[in-house]
C-alpha cells in the first residue's frame, strides 16, 4: 500500500484546464449530486482550496483523486483547476488502490461502496486485517461490511439506498432461502421492524425448521424422578427438548 503514498513526495501543482483531465477507471460512478451543488456554490465563491491528484498521460492528465471536486468545478463553470502531478505515472494496481482507498474516507459513503472497495482490496492482495488497520477499522466491521455483498440482489439495493440498515441486512442473513429473506425484508420495511424485532421474526422462522438435539444435562436422581412425573409418557429427555425449544422461540 506504499507506493502510492510516495508518490505525493514527488508531484508539483498545476493548473490544468478540466477538459485536459481524464477520469480513470475505479472512479466512482455515482456521486450524490446534492453534494456536488453544494460543493460547486462553494467553489464559486471561495474557489477551490484543495487541489486534485492526477498523473501524467501522453496528452492529457488521468484524475486519481478528487472526482467530486472535478465535477463540482465543471458545473461551477470553472475552466481550470488546481492539480497535484505526480512526477512519475502509477502501476494500475496502484492507481485502483488509491481511488479505492479515497473513496473509503469520503463521509458520505453508503454501506455497499464500503463493501465493494473492501472486496477489491481484498482481491488485490490485502487481508481484512490489513484493510482495517489503514482505514482506521476493527477486522470484525470490515468483515461484515463484506458479507453483504451475499445479499440478494433486491437486498443489496435495499441496503445501499437506506430502506435497510446493515444489521436489518445481517439479520435477514441467517435465513438461507433467498424467498424467505426478501419476504421478512417487505415486513421490516412495511412494519417498521427494529433489528431487535427482527431477529424474533427470525428466531421464530428458524425455530420450525431447527431438528433439535439434547444438549448433555446431568440430573440428581430426586429431580430426575420428580420430571418423570411430568413428562409425557414419562420421557424426560423429550421435555427438555420442548422446554429448551419454547425459550429459544419466546
Amino acid at each position: 500500500m506504499h507506493a502510492f503514498f510516495r508518490g505525493f513526495h514527488m508531484a508539483k501543482l498545476v493548473n490544468p484546464k478540466l477538459e485536459e483531465i481524464a477520469v480513470g477507471e475505479g472512479i466512482r460512478k455515482i456521486i450524490d449530486e446534492n453534494s456536488i451543488q453544494e460543493l460547486s456554490a462553494s467553489f464559486a465563491k471561495h474557489g477551490i482550496l484543495q487541489p486534485v491528484l492526477v498523473q501524467p498521460r501522453e496528452d492529457h492528465y488521468e484524475l486519481l483523486i478528487g472526482a467530486r471536486r472535478l465535477m463540482a468545478a465543471k458545473q461551477a463553470g470553472l475552466e481550470t483547476i488546481p492539480a497535484l502531478v505526480l512526477e512519475e505515472a502509477l502501476k494500475p494496481e496502484e492507481a485502483i488502490e488509491a481511488r479505492l482507498i479515497e473513496n473509503l474516507q469520503r463521509e458520505d459513503l453508503d454501506p455497499l461502496d464500503e463493501a465493494e472497495a473492501y472486496q477489491a482490496l481484498k482481491e488485490m492482495g490485502y487481508s481484512l486485517t490489513a484493510i482495517g488497520r489503514r482505514l482506521g477499522k476493527s477486522r470484525p466491521y470490515v468483515s461484515q461490511r463484506v458479507k453483504l455483498l451475499r445479499l440478494h440482489p433486491k437486498l443489496r439495493e435495499a441496503v445501499r439506498h437506506g430502506a435497510l440498515t446493515p444489521d436489518h441486512a445481517h439479520t435477514l442473513m441467517r435465513l438461507k432461502e433467498p424467498e424467505q429473506q426478501l419476504a421478512l425484508a417487505q415486513k421490516v420495511q412495511a412494519e417498521g421492524l427494529s433489528v431487535h424485532e427482527t431477529r424474533q421474526r427470525v428466531r421464530q422462522m428458524l425455530g420450525k425448521e431447527i431438528k433439535w438435539r439434547l444438549v448433555p444435562v446431568r440430573l440428581n436422581p430426586e429431580t430426575y424422578e420428580a420430571l418423570q412425573k411430568i413428562a409425557p409418557e414419562g420421557d424426560v429427555k423429550r421435555l427438555i427438548q420442548e422446554t429448551i425449544k419454547k425459550l429459544v422461540q419466546s
